[in-house]
Order: structure tokens, then sequence, then C-alpha cells
């Protein structure tokens, strides 16, 4: 860890100006600005950067950095620079120091961990591993909303890797994700009758009415021992008091760990809207499943027992850990592709302005996303 510690300070700078820029999801030209920094940096030490248009004018490029290993396999990093930070914060929340912790808006979630993926192959290269595999970092410019534009890169980059290792913040100096929570998205909207609230309150059928139904069945679906949730989060409806509601809108997020418990969930959602309670009103659902569940394979186990041997030469405690929160992780690891997750130097409190990152714990974490370059692919 010696060789990853004297790039730290190297490491804070490049943070800093980072951080610094302000790249909130929906902020187009700012996303870019931060992608544009971080894509020149990279392609100081991977030596190729392409970019990949969104197709959508609302969200940023993809910018896609590569190493021409002389190995035979092919690494693929993750890491997304866009936060959920409206333009002014970095401004106003800029990055500091301050008693071992670093702060500012995404310096965990995720800048950290995009600034060291480079910094893991910087550390290889002083000291003079040879034999690397290809290694690809993919920039996502849109993971706070699900990635929707950079899901289809992430997925034919992950098709050609052997091992893949997403930056996303860690939990401990020595722990590793394997699994997460695959991650459905719906609206469910409820159309019903309008019609004065005092005057003929029977000529009306309330779709607010019909959607309190829909939102104590749909929370009974929550099974915490399985680890599947769901939670209607938003509801809005109706016009005015003295008007029978004509209209309901939720905002509904499902979690589950295995790709068949989602399915179960998503039809349970779905019969749930078809059923009508008050007579005379239909519902329809918009949206499924954003993330599929990041489920553990023989193939990630093999990667994982090298991450956890890397782990203890370190002299650190092992740590395996799992996340009710998706990552961009979930889409390789559906895929079949062995998926190391949670990389990242160890922070808390992302999307707050508490947030911050350990900067005691980065060179571990240097030295761990560096060493399963250098050995991982080896499953």
């Amino acid at each position: 860890m010696a060789a990853a510690g004297r790039l730290v300070p190297k490491y804070l700078n490049v943070l800093k100006q980072f951080v610094n820029l302000d790249s909130g999801t929906h902020d187009r030209d700012l996303v870019q600005r931060a992608g544009e920094f971080m894509a020149d940096a990279f392609g100081d030490v991977f030596g190729h950067v392409e970019w990949v248009g969104s197709g959508d004018p609302r969200i940023a490029d993809t910018y896609i950095a590569r190493f021409d290993g002389t190995g035979s396999r092919t690494v693929l990093m993750l890491g997304h620079h866009d936060t959920v930070y409206v333009a002014g914060t970095a401004g106003s929340r800029s990055f500091r120091i301050e008693n071992g912790r670093a702060t500012g808006p995404g310096v965990m979630d995720m800048k950290g961990g995009v600034v060291l993926g480079l910094f893991a192959v910087r550390l290889l290269h002083d000291l003079g591993v040879g034999d690397l595999p290809r290694i690809v970092f993919v920039g996502n410019p849109d993971e706070e909303i699900g990635s929707p534009t950079s899901r289809a890169v992430i997925e034919d980059e992950a098709r050609a890797a052997d091992l893949v290792l997403v930056l996303e913040p860690g939990r401990e100096p020595g722990s590793i994700q394997t699994t997460r929570k695959g991650v459905g998205m719906y609206e469910m909207i409820v159309e019903g009758v309008p019609a004065h609230a005092g005057a003929r309150p029977e000529d009306g059928r309330s779709a607010v009415l019909e959607m309190a139904h829909k939102t104590i069945v749909l929370h009974a679906l929550n099974d915490f021992a399985s680890g599947t949730t769901v939670n209607v989060g938003v509801v809005n409806g109706g016009t005015r008091r003295n008007v029978v509601a004509e209209l309901a809108e939720a905002l509904i997020d499902l979690r589950a760990t295995t790709a068949a418990s989602a399915e179960a969930a998503d039809r349970a959602i779905r019969s749930i809207a078809q059923s009508v309670v008050v007579d005379g009103t239909r519902t329809h659902v918009i949206g499924g499943m954003n993330r599929p569940p990041m489920e553990k394979t023989e193939r990630s186990e093999r990667a994982l027992a090298i991450g956890q041997q890397i782990v203890a030469e370190m002299g650190l405690d092992f740590l395996e850990v799992n996340s009710g929160g998706g990552s961009d992780g979930n889409f390789t690891a559906a895929l079949g592709v062995p998926t190391l997750d949670g990389l990242g130097p160890v922070g808390r409190h992302a999307h707050s302005p508490e947030e911050w990152l350990d900067v005691a714990s980065i060179p571990a974490r240097m030295a761990l996303v560096a060493g399963l370059i250098a050995r991982g692919t080896a499953t």
C-alpha cells in the first residue's frame, strides 16, 4: 500500500477539481463538462478515449477510456460522474478536507470512485506490473436517474469483459460487494368519474378512493424476510375539495433480491392495477424493473475469493456486503459477467449535505482495485 499512499496527494488534487465541477444529472452542459474533465485525465493514462452520444438532448454523453494491455483478458470498470445536486452546490459547498474526511457534492457518490479507477491504473504503471489485461472504463452521465442512455453502452462493453469492477462507495477498507437488490420503478394511474361532491356525489367514481385501496394492497406485498419491498412513495389526486376525484397517480418503488422474486412482485403489482374496488374506475401502470437484481454466481464467487486474498495480504479484515440500492453492476451481473461492486473509497451519507469520504481509506482501496485488475481475471 506504500506506493498507493504516495499517489494520494495527486489523487486528491484531481478529486478536488472534479468535485468542484457541478454535474447534476439534468444539467446536461455541466455533466458534459465534468465528463470531459475526467475523460481527458483517463486519456493521459489509458491512451484512448471515445464518446457515445446519449441520443437525448437533455442528457450528456458517455465516454469510454481504453487501455490496450498485453494480456488476453478484459477488465471493465464502471463509474458515474452525475450527481443529485443542483447547479451552484459546488460553489456553496466546495471540496474540503477536515479531520481526515473529504467533503463536497458527489465526493463519495461517486466521484471519489471514478478518480480511484484512474489512479489504480497509474499505480500499476508505477509498480511496473507487466502483462496487464485490456482495461475499459465507462464514464456514465445518467446513473442517478437509472442509466437510461448509458445502459446499452455498459452492457455492450460487459459482454466482451471477463470481470467487472464497480467503483461505487466502499463500506469498509476491506469490503467488497457482490449482491444488490433489483430496482423497479412504476407509475400507477387511476381514472375515475368526476362529480359535485355535495350535489351529486353518487354520480362520481373516486380515483383517490380506488388508489387508497390499492396503496394498502401494494404495501401488503412487503416481505422483509425475503428482501422484497414495495413502497408507494408519492400519491397525487383530485382537483378540488368539493369535486369527486377524476384522477389519481402514485409512484411506486420495488426492490427484490432475485430475478424470480422481482418477476413475482411485478406480476402482483400489475394484478393489483387490474383489480377494481370502486366500480367505474380504470387503472393502468407505466414502468417496470429498471435494474435487475445483482445475484452472486459461481464466477463472481471466484473473483471474490481473489479479492479476499488481496485484502488479507494488506492485513485488513475482509467484509462481504450487500445493498438494497442498485448500481450499474446490476446490469452486468444479470448478463452473467462476474461483477464486484462497492470498490470505491469508504464514505457515508450519499445524496446529502453531510456526504463525506474517508481519506485514510484511499490507499487500501486503490491497492485492492489495482490488485483485482492484475489478478482478478484469472476466474
